[in-house]
């Protein structure tokens, strides 16, 4: 049996996916909600006692949640991929964390849907699967931040 290349798509991401994880961050310090947080606070308003979100501040808040190992505020959203691979790589990946969904889509393709803390989590493992490597790469694109944040700390 010929062993599948490791393929990975990024299929969706929740939209201002870092934004809804700094709002949840924020709450934990704020008296308003992380809904109010979200929809009230924009790169050009806040509410009353509160900075803007912008690009800046909302780094900011990502970056100190992963110094602190803060990452259940991490946990609000949903990413999903459309990953070619063997099914011992898929029960790797599965191995390495219960919060991996899957389902099959046909031989040797897989849908894989995750939320951001177990990416994270799969970024700072030790011995990485060409799999994870994979899933993490497209951190780059659904959470850019946190990608930027978490290179020096991987690298550690």
């Amino acid at each position: 049996m010929e062993l599948l290349r490791v393929r990975v798509q990024l299929v969706s991401f929740e939209p201002d996916l870092e934004r809804v994880c700094a709002a949840a961050m924020r709450s934990c310090y704020s008296p308003y909600p992380g809904y109010e947080l979200f929809a009230y606070t924009s790169p050009d308003k806040a509410l009353e006692g509160e900075k803007v979100f912008d690009h800046e501040r909302i780094s900011g808040l990502l970056k100190r949640s992963l110094e602190l190992g803060h990452y259940d505020i991490l946990e609000h959203n949903s990413i999903t991929w459309l990953v070619q691979a063997d099914e011992k790589d898929i029960l790797s990946l599965l191995n390495s964390s219960k919060f991996f969904e899957t389902s099959r889509v046909d031989e040797g393709r897989w849908i894989v849907t995750a939320n951001l803390r177990v990416l994270v989590e799969l970024a700072r493992a030790k011995n990485p699967t060409s799999l994870s490597k994979e899933l993490v790469a497209t951190l780059n694109t659904a959470a850019p931040n946190i990608a930027s944040a978490l290179a020096p700390m991987v690298q550690s």
